[in-house]
């Protein structure tokens, strides 16, 4: 049986439309990702989806740097997965 994946989704939102999306199964990739964005003069938002499988999801807009690590660190916490799968 294959192994389940958490896989992390961001859209960069600037008023209705979606400017830039970046997928990724490596945390450590998509956090590097996330210290690439200008923060500076933030006039947009962040979608984060975190995916568990085809199932379940945690998501959520975020407009500051620290909220989005705070929620990506809560979704990523490896006791959802081990609840989820019972790994």
């Amino acid at each position: 049986m294959k192994a389940n994946k958490i896989n992390y989704t961001l859209h960069i939102l600037k008023g209705r439309k979606t400017i830039q999306t970046y997928r990724s199964f490596k945390i450590r990739r998509f956090r590097n990702y996330i210290a690439l964005i200008n923060w500076q003069n933030c006039d947009f938002r962040v979608y984060l989806k975190v995916s568990y499988g085809s199932e379940f999801h945690n998501s959520g807009v975020y407009k500051t740097k620290e909220d989005l690590l705070f929620a990506l660190d809560t979704f990523a916490d490896p006791a959802i997965a081990k609840y989820l799968y019972g790994e």
